[in-house]
């Protein structure tokens, strides 16, 4: 009997991840939370990511459609906007020191690509509510 190659049972997971720029920064959610792309918004409740993360004034090119609580929501974003796949050990929680100063609650993680690219918590990410 001749031993066979061992097989690579080691490979690391990855993580489905829409990135795309929100202000000056890059940004990524994981893929399973997004359930389309438009060029304009077509949900009554909307807003450009820049202005919701960071208090940035800018102008959308697409709208990715999430969904909350409430229903179905539109995120502005910026190009470019891609799909990747980030091996599960290359996502990083916030240091507690940005934790503590981070701008909006979704902010969850860093990782590298090798730039830093923020990490969002898709769950929590949700339209401001509007007062009439």
């Amino acid at each position: 009997m001749t031993p066979s190659a061992p097989s690579d049972h080691t490979q690391m997971p990855t993580v489905a991840m829409v990135v795309f720029s929100a202000g000056l920064y890059r940004v990524a959610l994981e893929s399973r939370h997004v359930v389309n792309m438009t060029d304009t918004p077509s949900t009554s409740r909307y807003v450009e990511a820049a202005n919701l993360l960071f208090q940035h004034t800018e102008v959308a090119t697409q709208w990715l459609t999430l969904n909350d609580d409430t229903g179905a929501w539109q995120l502005g974003v910026n190009p470019p906007i891609t799909l990747q796949a980030f091996a599960a050990n290359k996502l990083y929680p916030l240091p507690p020191l940005l934790k503590a100063r981070r701008l909006h609650p979704t902010l969850c993680g860093i990782a590298f690509e090798p730039q830093p690219l923020l990490l969002l918590d898709a769950l929590a990410l949700t339209p401001p509510t509007i007062s009439s």
